[in-house]
């Protein structure tokens, strides 16, 4: 079972699917959900229902739903049932712990035979580890302007051992990006397509980061083991050991990650986190086009002691 391969995977949809189990009085059904969402009559056509049943398929994967031995859908066995239904945030952040779960995916970049190549989330892995190591200050990133080059050539192989092998998968995975706060859709009226700029998946890593300073270096170290297929992340080493050198500009130009040093620049003007240049301290740039490095970071309020 795949994440990508269902074409019409709506991960926007999961959260109304799950808060609907949470907010049931009766054990459901996939068909049952499927009535209850789309009742007869509402759009006969015979695909009408598939991005519910598609999207229930995602959500078992990533062991967010899971069907119980009478065939009925219940949270999956890892997921905690919450006090209240799940918000957007809160809806956010249980999909990156289900998605990035390296103990069910191990390493997604070995090749395994069959289904088990794309099991779990494998597949939406090697997709945005692929995606968030391209330039965050580049163009938006689309199927037909620069994700079919770019992939040619990086990979420098036939599109099989692509990362996203087809526009199918790319429309999926430019869906579940988005909904991982590890993108944004372009603000550009003359250039559809996606950015990777991780502001929202970044401040979800800080949560859990005291408010107290510490070395950027290890900010950084943190943020990539909170969130893998960034900088410093072990999906990302694996792209980084595929390909044989990071992609990303920022990197090569001896600087954070291009995603990740961005988006700490936009969370440090909304007062989420403060960066200091302490004397004697190994200096980073969080940007090629910065002159100051920066040495410490404090994060502001909401850390987790």
């Amino acid at each position: 079972m795949a994440v990508l391969n269902p074409p019409r995977t709506l991960p926007g949809l999961g959260r109304a699917i799950v808060n609907y189990l949470l907010d049931t009085r009766r054990s459901l059904t996939e068909n049952d959900l499927v009535d209850a969402f789309k009742p007869d009559g509402v759009n006969p056509g015979a695909e009408a229902a598939g991005g519910m049943k598609n999207t229930i398929s995602s959500l078992r994967a990533i062991n967010v739903l899971e069907t119980a031995s009478d065939g009925t859908l219940r949270l999956g066995a890892q997921v905690p049932t919450p006090k209240s239904p799940f918000d957007a945030g809160a809806f956010r952040r249980l999909l990156q712990v289900r998605v990035f779960d390296l103990s069910r995916d191990g390493n997604v970049w070995a090749t395994q035979p069959g289904d088990g190549h794309t099991s779990g989330a494998r597949d939406l892995n090697r997709a945005l580890a692929w995606l968030m190591a391209q330039d965050a200050l580049g163009q938006p990133l689309s199927w037909t302007d620069n994700v079919q080059r770019l992939q040619a050539e990086q990979f420098g192989t036939t599109h099989e051992s692509w990362a996203i092998v087809n526009d199918t998968r790319w429309l999926a995975a430019s869906r579940w990006i988005v909904a991982l706060g590890l993108a944004t859709p372009s603000v550009m009226r003359d250039r559809a397509g996606i950015v990777p700029l991780p502001v929202a998946a970044v401040a979800d890593a800080l949560r859990t980061i005291p408010a107290e300073r510490i070395p950027l270096s290890d900010l950084l170290a943190r943020i990539g083991n909170a969130l893998p297929v960034l900088h410093g992340g072990s999906m990302r080493s694996g792209l980084v050991s595929l390909l044989g050198a990071d992609p990303d500009p920022g990197i090569n130009a001896h600087c954070a990650d291009s995603s990740v040093g961005q988006a700490l620049r936009i969370l440090e003007e909304r007062g989420r986190i403060r960066f200091e240049t302490l004397p004697d301290a190994h200096g980073i740039r969080l940007s090629r086009f910065d002159a100051a490095r920066r040495t410490h970071a404090i994060v502001q309020g909401g850390g987790e002691k």
